[in-house]
């Protein structure tokens, strides 16, 4: 999931950027998500500023992880701070996380975060999960997969999907799926969605690209609307920067306040796992 902190950092780069004299102060950048049956997860880095001709390095993004943080989540029942972990399979390579809390359908989480000077707050709620009712492999072409998942939406409105897919062997956590976000609005009872994995170098753009063989793990997650329009903003920003499209108003920056970057919770009911194979 945390590779979405690589747009987020763009963002916050391209938008420093501009011809001042004065240096702006950096800005806070906080990933975070609570799953049903899972302990939260946060990222923290702070902006850099970026001068023109300068190169990047990942040292230089490493700095500005925010290991000192103090970080908590309430339930509204109990409080908890979480305590550093270094993870060097993902970037940032280091998170925030406990084994005291884990995350329960129904229930609102609050985060707060304090960093040097900064003082970051959010909340979010973790929805009834839907399951994944069915799972397979609808085509193999040239070496790639067509997958689909199946569920059926509930007649209540107000349900919103993001899909996640991890690819055995590759990928060190979970990464969302292209074109993996839905509401109820487009869809009516029962539904399949083709699985995109997540874009990968020098592949065509909107193709399926799960490839023959590989081991796929798939989750159905549901967030609450504030949830979704975040994912929906955003992932009208990078596909519209991907094919060089203007998108006007645009607000997928943030959802937490004293901060950028996004607190969701989200409801899983269980994750499957599929060989990418026709079975005869």
């Amino acid at each position: 999931m945390r590779k979405v902190f690589l747009y987020i950092l763009c963002a916050l780069l391209l938008a420093a950027c501009q011809r001042e004299s004065q240096p702006k102060k950096p800005q806070l950048v906080i990933e975070g998500w609570i799953e049903s049956g899972d302990y939260p997860h946060v990222a923290i880095t702070t902006s850099l500023p970026v001068v023109m001709g300068q190169q990047i390095t990942t040292p230089d993004l490493v700095e500005h992880v925010a290991r000192e943080a103090v970080v908590t989540v309430s339930d509204g029942e109990k409080t908890v701070q979480l305590e550093g972990a270094i993870n060097l399979g993902v970037f940032p390579p280091y998170y925030f996380t406990t084994t005291q809390m884990k995350g329960e359908v129904g229930k609102t989480y609050s985060l707060r975060v304090e960093y040097q000077d900064y003082v970051a707050t959010a909340q979010t709620t973790i929805p009834q999960p839907v399951p994944i009712e069915k799972l397979y492999v609808d085509e193999i072409k040239d070496g790639l997969a067509t997958v689909k998942c199946g569920f059926t939406d509930p007649p209540e409105p107000g349900n919103y999907y993001k899909l996640f897919t991890k690819t055995l062997g590759e990928d060190a956590d979970y990464v969302a799926t292209v074109l993996g976000l839905v509401s109820d609005e487009d869809l009516n009872g029962y539904t399949e969605l083709v699985i995109y994995a997540s874009q990968r170098f020098m592949d065509v753009w909107g193709q399926p690209n799960v490839r023959e063989y590989d081991v796929l793990r798939v989750k159905l997650c549901t967030m609450d609307k504030t949830s979704f329009d975040f994912w929906s903003a955003f992932d009208k920003t990078v596909l519209g920067t991907a094919f060089n499209l203007r998108v006007e108003g645009s607000a997928y920056d943030s959802i937490i306040d004293g901060a950028k970057g996004y607190w969701v919770g989200y409801g899983v009911d269980e994750v499957k796992q599929i060989k990418v194979e026709l079975n005869d």
